[in-house]
């Protein structure tokens, strides 16, 4: 330690702690809804709440006054610590092991994107509420006046102003008050649902059919999610999961969901994680807002859906799955960011092991693959099918021996290709009998498909009379088909019909 030593810290590192820190602006979004699920925690376990079901974290978008409103109905913040509470930067006394939000940074967050930033609390049997004003615009004046020299605790003391109202004794709530929101996107309702139902602690939609089997494989593993009661403009927030992903416009159906784990030499419980797969697994879905498997701890999203495709042996067999994967344990400390962990051995354990089990479980090869091999050998069946089809209906009606000539050895490819497509389907089918999952996939792709092979296909060419030359003798006439013969072995059709076309109208 260095006697008399007292540095002073910048005032520019607000600016740092709110704006700079961040490339999302929505991440305010983030950070006060896991500070009110950390507030909803602390109230059931000092029975303000009975459930966490009753606690309520509520958001309200005012696009026409450009107004963020998040109040929850936790515990609230006693009078006595309000000061400290919301004063201090980057002093928070919570449980970094427990609680999800840990460094006392995430509420300055709004102070870069508004004028205005208010928190408002009332704690449970006080008869008194706090109001906090932080003004956002004087902030930015401020920090653009590099004259000032203040610290970031004095500023911090400038822009603050504090008040103090009688409140009813049984209300318990914390509110934060975004005023002139500065950037639209915070006011875009639809895209900050999207947002908040890939990030935020919030349950399965009631639709996804998968949602109750996923919670309840985690509970047997004694893994509880962290589930709250999120609205925005009234209505409730679900995570994004569907039965039906729509990516690009095309539509694809989940069939099944299955789980793995990721232990450490020890065989400790490092996560536990969950993927769907769907019919059209072989496409990497690149539109769809739920695709990959997201990392998560508390059931908030750590980093984005690309986090995890670094341990996949293929990167892109990520974009193919939708799926969760829950840390558990203490080693895991997010970092400031939150879009990945500190470095230690927990980490590093956790890194080695799920490359291994990604590797093991070897889902590219067994659901693309086999997605991929099942669709091509169905529409070569289907390819033959059309085909075959459209021959017997223009029977009779080609134009020439050569262009009959032409579709009907297409055919013949084509009916190769099918024959050869029918016996990998049987093989297929074998193979997917033990493996649920491609199974699922197998049925999914040939259950409402017509695959009937014949065989023994017997297609005739029509009997064409030779074209006449009126102005030529009939040994010139002779000569002229030969020359015909000669233009079908050297051009292939249609550029051998026009030719010939063109020598009957001359010699016509």
């Amino acid at each position: 330690m260095v006697k008399d030593f007292n540095p002073k810290i910048g005032k520019t590192v607000i600016e740092t702690l709110t704006m700079g820190m961040y490339e999302d602006a929505r991440f305010i979004f983030r950070e006060y809804v896991q500070n009110s699920a950390d507030q909803i925690d602390i109230a059931v376990e000092n029975k303000i709440l009975k459930t966490k079901n009753d606690g309520s974290i509520t958001i309200t978008i005012n696009q026409k006054n450009k107004m963020i409103e998040i109040e929850d109905n936790a515990t609230g913040i006693p009078e006595a610590d309000v000061l400290k509470f919301l004063g201090d930067i980057a002093n928070s006394e919570k449980d970094n092991k427990n609680r999800k939000g840990f460094r006392g940074i995430g509420r300055l967050g709004g102070l870069g994107y508004c004028d205005k930033l208010t928190f408002s609390t009332s704690y449970a049997g006080e008869n008194s509420s706090k109001t906090m004003v932080l003004d956002a615009k004087l902030l930015k004046k401020l920090l653009l006046d590099r004259s000032n020299t203040m610290d970031a605790a004095g500023v911090i003391s400038i822009i603050t102003d504090i008040s103090t109202k009688r409140e009813a004794p049984a209300k318990h709530y914390f509110k934060i008050t975004m005023e002139s929101v500065s950037n639209p996107i915070l006011l875009d309702i639809d895209n900050i649902r999207n947002y908040l139902s890939q990030v935020a602690p919030v349950p399965f939609n009631p639709t996804f059919s998968f949602g109750a089997a996923i919670k309840k494989y985690f509970t047997k593993n004694n893994i509880v999610f962290d589930e709250y009661n999120v609205s925005l403009n009234t209505k409730q927030v679900f995570k994004l999961y569907q039965n039906t992903i729509i990516d690009n416009e095309i539509e694809s159906k989940v069939l099944g969901v299955d789980y793995f784990e990721v232990r450490n030499h020890g065989k400790e419980l490092l996560a536990l994680g969950w993927y769907g797969y769907r019919d059209m697994v072989n496409n990497v879905l690149t539109d769809a807002k739920e695709k990959g498997i997201r990392l998560r701890k508390h059931n908030i999203q750590i980093g984005s859906e690309t986090t995890l495709n670094k341990f996949f042996k293929i990167q892109r067999t990520n974009q193919r799955l939708i799926g969760e994967l829950y840390v558990v344990g203490p080693g895991f400390i997010p970092n400031a960011r939150r879009d990945y962990f500190n470095d230690n051995k927990t980490c590093q354990d956790f890194e080695r092991e799920l490359t291994a089990t990604l590797q093991k479980e070897n889902l590219e090869n067994v659901l693309a693959h086999s997605a991929s091999q099942i669709s091509n050998r169905v529409a070569e069946i289907q390819d033959f099918q059309t085909a075959k089809s459209e021959y017997e209906q223009k029977k009779g009606s080609f134009k020439s021996y050569s262009e009959e000539t032409h579709v009907y050895q297409e055919l013949k490819s084509k009916e190769d290709k099918a024959s050869k497509a029918s016996k990998a389907l049987t093989k297929l089918k074998s193979k997917a009998l033990g493996n649920k999952k491609v199974k699922d996939i197998y049925d999914a792709l040939t259950s409402d498909k017509d695959l009937k092979f014949d065989p023994n296909l017997k297609l005739k060419i029509s009997k064409y009379d030779p074209p006449r030359f009126s102005k030529l003798t009939p040994a010139q006439s002779k000569i002229v088909l030969e020359i015909f013969e000669m233009i079908d072995e050297m051009l292939q059709y249609p550029k051998n019909d026009a030719l010939k076309k063109k020598i009957i109208d001359r010699y016509n």
